[in-house]
């Protein structure tokens, strides 16, 4: 069997050959047009198909707390509007056709309801086209709902700040052997894969207006605090905290969950995903997450192709998982910072609380 080397030399003389060439111009073609049906799936067909997922989550402390037949738990994440109405409209119509008939009793948002402001209106004709929560919705922010950012010279920056956290100058690099050059190169392939994307901020959106807007629709915005959710007359008393972005805002777990009692039943809102380091979380009996879009594209043998967190390894990119006695639901999200998607389809979930 040839070597890819003489393989490579021979090409020349092959080429001289009708049918080889024949068959190479083939074979170009045929990955070609497979490369370009894996791109238009990316992104036309897999990011516009919302499905709706369930998941039963047992809470302890929680008998007399939560009906006997649950709590139903609707989580949203991550729609990322900004007015595209060729790719936000599918993507409303495609979550409301999987809720549509729906009952259920809480709403949740975990953040990320924006793109940039003229994402807005989107996000009230999502909220009006769902069916209603019948005892309330809740919701935190996410970092692109604070800031505006830009992927342009992602990679640069990303060279840049790999550099000053491994103390590598440029002009030793330069003079180093190529051993040490590949060697560098496949570390800063590695470091740019596992870190958080380093995105330029161009701008801020007016999360004032955003919160208004919410509060409109009924949605509870929660900053660093809780509320207490009691309604006697279905069983239920529930705590709700949520917290602020961990990266644009100040996210404090100890000042969301100060007053709640150890032993009561809690749930916990997170943008990001990164507050499970936070030593207050183990008072926490749920936290629902998004931010990470489910890696957003997930290869065979791989997995997620990114995190965008600091703590998670690539198969805890979504889904459930647990850290100590709190359970973790990370979901995928509806919308994405990069426009396409693959192996990751979006999603919303359909949670059923029990007691333990």
């Amino acid at each position: 069997m040839w070597s890819l080397v003489s393989l490579v030399r021979r090409l020349p003389e092959l080429w001289q050959d009708e049918q080889t060439r024949a068959n190479l111009l083939g074979g170009a073609g045929l990955l070609a047009g497979l490369g370009a049906g894996v791109a238009s799936y990316a992104v036309l067909r897999e990011p516009l198909h919302v499905r709706l997922d369930r998941l039963t989550v047992r809470l302890r402390n929680a008998v007399g707390k939560l009906p006997t037949t649950g709590l139903r738990l609707l989580h949203l994440s991550d729609t990322h509007f900004q007015g595209l109405q060729w790719r936000e409209q599918p993507k409303i119509e495609s979550v409301c056709r999987a809720c549509a008939g729906l009952e259920y009793d809480l709403l949740v948002h975990t953040g990320d309801f924006l793109h940039t402001d003229a994402g807005l209106p989107n996000v009230m004709r999502l909220l009006d086209g769902l069916p209603k929560p019948r005892l309330g919705a809740f919701a935190v922010f996410g970092n692109h709902d604070y800031t505006v950012y830009s992927h342009s010279r992602m990679l640069e920056r990303a060279w840049a700040k790999y550099c000053e956290t491994r103390r590598i100058h440029h002009a030793d690099l330069t003079r180093a052997s190529l051993a040490t050059q590949l060697r560098t190169l496949v570390d800063f392939g590695d470091y740019f894969v596992n870190a958080p994307f380093d995105l330029k901020r161009t701008g801020q959106n007016d999360v004032n207006a955003l919160e208004r807007a919410l509060a409109e629709r009924n949605v509870v915005t929660l900053h660093n605090r809780y509320t207490r959710l009691t309604e006697p007359r279905v069983g239920v008393d529930l705590y709700i905290a949520g917290v602020e972005d961990v990266t644009e805002a100040a996210a404090d777990a100890r000042l969301a969950l100060e007053g709640v009692p150890h032993d009561a039943p809690t749930v916990l809102l997170s943008h990001n995903p990164d507050i499970l380091v936070d030593p207050a979380i183990a008072q926490v009996d749920l936290v629902l997450a998004g931010h990470t879009h489910g890696g957003q594209i997930v290869l065979p043998w791989i997995g997620a192709a990114h995190t965008q967190t600091n703590h998670l390894r690539r198969c805890e990119v979504a889904g459930y998982l647990r850290r100590g006695n709190t359970q973790v639901y990370i979901t995928r999200g509806i919308g994405e910072g990069i426009p396409l998607r693959f192996g990751a389809s979006p999603q919303v979930t359909l949670l059923t609380l029990l007691p333990e």
